[in-house]
C-alpha cells in the first residue's frame, strides 16, 4: 500500500491564485470602452508567457504577434503590419501544439478582423479612436443614462427626495423601475471587483419609498402652448412630463380605458401593484 502524502500550496501559489481571481473579477465587469488594440496585446503577451517553450508557434510566434501588434500601438506600423498581423496569428493558430497557443492565434485574428477600424486608425494616427474619457461603466449600462453614483451617494447620505429628483432628470417612472427594473447597470458595477455589485435597483427603490410626500417637482412659468401626445404608455407619458415641466400643456390621448401602456398591462400586478401605479 502506497503511503499517503500531503500536498500544501505554497505562498506563490496562493498569491498566484489571488491575482488570478483579482484578474477574472476585472474582466467580469469590463465594459467596451477599453482599447481592443490595446486588450488584444495584453492577452498575446499573457499566452506568451504560459508556454511551455514546446512548440516554435507558441514559442516564438506568440512572441513575435505581440511586437507586431506592440508596433501598432506605438504607431511604428504600417497598413502592411496589420496583414502581416492576421497572417501570423493565422500560423500560429493552425500550427499550435496546445490551447495556449492556438487560442491566442484566434484571440488575436477575431480581435483584428472585429475591431480593424480600430487598428487602422492607431496606424494612420497614433492614437486611440476609443474614447478618451470613457463612461461612468453602470451609466453606460443603463438604457435611460441616469446618473447612478450620484443617486447612490445622495441616498447613503439620506437625502432621499434628491435622490429622485436626479433621477427623474432621465426617467419620470422611478417606482416603476425601482421595482421591475433588469437592472443591467449592475452587470458593470465596480464593486464588483471586490466582493458583489450593488444592488442598484433596491437602492433606488428604498429612495422612492422614503422620498417626502408632499415633494412635487418645479415647473418652468406657462408658455401658452398645448402639445397633444399620442399614447399614454411609459414613452407618451413621459413626454408629457418633461412638456410640463417646460411650462407647456400636453394632452395625452389613449385608446384603452386607463393610462400606463405596458406598464399596466404588459406587467402584472404582483410586480407592479395597481395603487402604486396609479
Amino acid at each position: 500500500m502506497s503511503p499517503v502524502e500531503v500536498y500544501s500550496k505554497s505562498k506563490g501559489q496562493l498569491l498566484a491564485e489571488d491575482l488570478y481571481r483579482s484578474f477574472e473579477a476585472r474582466l467580469s465587469v469590463s465594459t467596451l470602452t477599453a482599447c481592443p488594440v490595446e486588450f488584444a496585446s495584453a492577452f498575446v503577451r499573457t499566452a506568451a508567457s504560459e508556454s511551455c517553450g514546446k512548440c516554435t508557434p507558441c514559442r516564438v510566434g506568440l512572441a513575435q504577434l505581440a511586437r507586431l501588434i506592440d508596433a501598432v500601438l506605438d504607431g511604428k506600423a504600417s497598413d502592411q503590419t496589420l496583414d502581416l498581423i492576421a497572417e501570423l496569428a493565422q500560423g500560429v493558430f493552425a500550427s499550435a501544439d496546445c490551447a495556449i497557443g492556438f487560442e491566442a492565434g484566434a484571440f488575436a485574428l477575431r480581435s483584428l478582423k472585429g475591431f480593424r477600424d480600430d487598428f487602422l486608425y492607431h496606424v494612420q494616427h497614433n492614437d486611440c479612436s476609443m474614447q478618451t474619457f470613457a463612461p461612468v461603466p453602470c451609466v453606460a449600462g443603463c438604457p435611460a443614462g441616469i446618473d447612478i453614483p450620484g443617486y447612490n451617494a445622495l441616498v447613503a447620505a439620506g437625502r432621499y427626495t434628491d435622490a429622485v429628483k436626479l433621477i427623474r432628470r432621465d426617467n419620470p417612472f422611478v417606482s416603476a423601475c425601482g421595482l421591475v427594473c433588469e437592472h443591467p447597470c449592475e452587470l458593470y458595477c465596480r464593486r464588483g471587483m471586490v466582493d458583489d455589485p450593488l444592488n442598484i435597483r433596491g437602492i433606488k427603490r428604498f429612495a422612492t419609498e422614503h422620498q417626502e410626500e408632499d415633494y412635487e417637482p418645479l415647473k418652468a412659468e406657462p408658455t401658452g402652448k398645448q402639445v397633444a401626445v399620442i399614447g399614454g404608455g411609459p414613452s407618451g407619458l413621459s413626454a408629457a412630463y418633461y412638456l410640463a415641466l417646460m411650462g407647456h400643456s400636453p394632452v395625452v390621448y389613449e385608446q384603452r380605458r386607463q393610462l400606463g401602456g405596458m406598464l399596466r398591462y404588459g406587467i402584472p400586478a404582483y410586480r407592479v401593484p395597481r395603487e402604486e401605479l396609479d
